[in-house]
């Protein structure tokens, strides 16, 4: 199931210069906006717009946060990497919301066809950078688990480093998974016959149902799939662990110091429990979303049957994404006692 039925159910043609493939090309993608995204899913994609202004001010102040803070506290290194992705993320989800706003694009005058251009820079490196989120997430978590299970040895095994080397892998191998589609999709400047004009639009190499079906299964299906049972299972074994550890304290040591030391240790998994938390309840409506496209090929947004749930679940899709992009400086705030103070000396110069 390629990722190209998430919109239509179009024809592969090559840019081969042949005037009745440009003209199918044409005529296959030029579709109104009205024929692919109901006025609903646009109003939810503009709200996603809206909220993500916010998520963007958030997000530069996690960076500048854990900036001033150094990054001798390793944990700083996993937040930033994540503060960083989900900016990316929330960046692009504004540029959808432009991009969907109708009175704005949608002017048949205009040198470009929207839906193409929103396909590409907005839709595709939206979920791109959504995708490396759930992965430092997911790192974030097991992290975690380490220090519960093998607090002696974690810093051993997951040296700052190390830890650096890992959340720029997570960035170029998820990148890498993308490949195949940007071969399979290109804009050119093509000429349109139903405008009579010139314009930037999609063109579609002879391989591109292949180079997609392997963007959606491993991009799509399996990279969704594994961050998602990953965190899960990760954060059941962190409760867990959290709560022999401190039932084991209570029982075994009257030292203060060790005391403390589990007091912060508490906070900080509780922290990186309730991000997985958020993480897993906004994670729901995509994975789902991939994992039944999958399941059935039909479910794309031009058939009469699924074209309603497929659009409800998209949406709400992109709207739980930019929610959990947006919301961790709250628990930042919350939870821990460093950020707050750095937060409110740079911010507020208390």
């Amino acid at each position: 199931m390629p990722l190209s039925r998430l919109w239509t159910n179009q024809e592969v043609y090559s840019p081969d210069g042949n005037e009745t493939a440009l003209m199918a090309t044409t005529t296959g993608s030029s579709l109104s906006s009205t024929d692919i995204l109901s006025d609903e899913v646009t109003n939810s994609v503009v709200i996603c717009g809206l909220l993500s202004l916010l998520g963007v001010l958030t997000n530069v102040i996690n960076i500048v946060v854990f900036a001033k803070q150094g990054f001798q506290d390793s944990m700083n290194i996993s937040l930033m990497g994540l503060a960083v992705s989900d900016l990316s993320s929330l960046v692009t989800m504004i540029w959808l919301s432009i991009l969907c706003y109708k009175p704005l694009f949608y002017h048949p005058e205009l040198p470009f066809d929207p839906m193409d251009i929103m396909y590409l820079t907005g839709a595709t490196p939206h979920v791109l950078f959504a995708k490396i989120s759930s992965f430092i997430t997911a790192f974030i978590t097991f992290e975690r688990c380490l220090c519960i299970a093998v607090p002696l040895k974690v810093k051993m095994i997951i040296t700052p480093v190390r830890k650096k080397m890992i959340i720029i892998s997570i960035y170029i191998v998820v990148s890498i998974l993308v490949i195949p589609f940007c071969f399979g999709n290109r804009l050119i400047w093509a000429f349109d016959f139903t405008r009579n004009a010139t314009i930037l639009k999609i063109t579609y190499t002879d391989e591109r149902e292949i180079l997609e079906a392997i963007t959606f299964l491993t991009q799509g299906v399996f990279a969704s799939a594994l961050s998602f049972v990953f965190v899960v299972c990760c954060t059941i074994v962190l409760v867990i662990k959290l709560n022999s550890k401190t039932k084991w304290r209570q029982a075994a040591s009257a030292d203060h110091a060790m005391e403390r030391a589990g007091v912060k240790d508490k906070k900080v998994v509780k922290m990186v429990t309730f991000i997985a938390v958020i993480f897993i309840i906004c994670a729901v409506p995509p994975t789902v979303f991939f994992m039944f496209m999958a399941i059935e090929p039909d479910f794309r947004f031009d058939d009469t049957y699924y074209k309603n749930l497929c659009q409800t679940v998209w949406s709400l899709t992109f709207l739980t994404e930019t929610v959990n992009s947006s919301v961790n400086m709250f628990v930042y705030l919350k939870m821990s006692s460093k950020y707050r103070a750095e937060f409110l000396k740079t911010f507020w110069g208390k």
